[in-house]
């Protein structure tokens, strides 16, 4: 099949993957960019898993792209907006991956722990997508994974 008869390909078409350097993000940032989609990957900490996915994508001749913002913060979020902007004239979709969590019991979880988790969990995802939604593409996809 042509990708202009295959309605499920994603060759050519540029995804942005938030948290696509570890876990579940990494495998959905991988699997798109061996389909042919361009991938711009966004990670905040670990500069070694996205090191590894470089190394990746490049033995591979991967179209993967990274983006170093903490988009839990205002200023990390506006960055990669910036960037997306000027990286890309039009997304075909957004898989956020980034999530983050507080494992203790009920009585220590602090209203701090809750606004750390709700920051990254919910807040920049919500923030994020409308800042992004006039350079979706038709017909473009929003992925959302949390914790």
């Amino acid at each position: 099949m042509t990708d202009a008869v295959d309605p499920f390909s994603i060759r050519n078409r540029t995804f942005l993957v938030v948290g696509g350097t570890r876990g579940i993000g990494l495998a959905i940032s991988l699997q798109f960019a061996r389909a042919g989609a361009r991938v711009l990957v966004n990670y905040v900490r670990s500069e070694d898993a996205a090191q590894s996915l470089q190394e990746i994508a490049n033995a591979e001749n991967l179209q993967i792209e990274l983006i170093r913002a903490d988009v839990s913060m205002d200023k990390g979020r506006e960055h990669l907006v910036a960037e997306v902007l000027n990286r890309a004239e039009a997304l075909h979709g957004i898989v956020f991956a980034a999530a983050t969590g507080v494992h203790r019991t009920m009585d220590t979880l602090s209203a701090r722990h809750f606004d750390f988790v709700f920051s990254l969990n919910v807040r920049a995802y919500l923030l994020l997508v409308q800042s992004l939604l006039p350079r979706l593409a038709s017909g473009s996809c929003i992925i959302a994974l949390s914790s």
